[in-house]
């Protein structure tokens, strides 16, 4: 057996099954963000569990700080060093606020697992190691936030900003 299950009825009609989705829990890279501060000033001044508060304009200090990553020095010598890390943190904190937003309808799921129960996943390749997206098996959409961070940071996102893909995100 492949990674599609086959099963076999009593009248002997083969039925395939797509395989297992794998669940994610992001959360915790989340958290990352106001718990593992930087000694950075300005982080620690801001970066922390009231202001990051899953709220839709918390994101607004989520980008401040990714722009802050990119436009200096010890932002991109962590970047240089990290850029997984951070892509996954930020990341999963705008999937988060998303999740939150839309009343339940997506989980967190591993990448390839999602990859292999839809065409939705069939242009994308993973942008970091063990890549998990926001999936909905009731209506068959993903959505891939650690991906857009990633296009973001490399200076090919089509969103200007990380609030703009949130909002367009939870609008659709």
């Amino acid at each position: 057996m492949g990674s599609t299950g086959q099963i076999q009825d009593e009248v002997g009609i083969v039925f395939f099954l797509k395989p297992r989705l794998i669940k994610n829990d992001k959360k915790y890279n989340a958290e990352l963000l106001f718990k593992d501060v930087s000694p950075d000033q300005w982080d620690q001044d801001h970066l922390t569990k009231a202001n990051l508060d899953y709220s839709i304009d918390s994101v607004r200090l989520v980008n401040e700080y990714a722009e802050r990553l990119i436009h200096t020095e010890f932002g991109q010598q962590l970047l240089k060093e990290h850029s997984d890390n951070f892509i996954t943190r930020i990341g999963a904190y705008l999937g988060e606020v998303i999740k939150n937003h839309k009343d339940g309808q997506y989980r967190w799921f591993d990448f390839n697992s999602v990859k292999e129960n839809t065409v939705h996943l069939n242009n994308y390749v993973l942008s970091v190691e063990d890549e998990s997206v926001l999936y909905s098996k009731k209506m068959d959409n993903v959505l891939c936030p650690i991906f857009e961070v990633k296009r973001y940071f490399e200076g090919k996102s089509n969103y200007n900003n990380f609030l703009t893909y949130v909002e367009q995100a939870i609008k659709n």
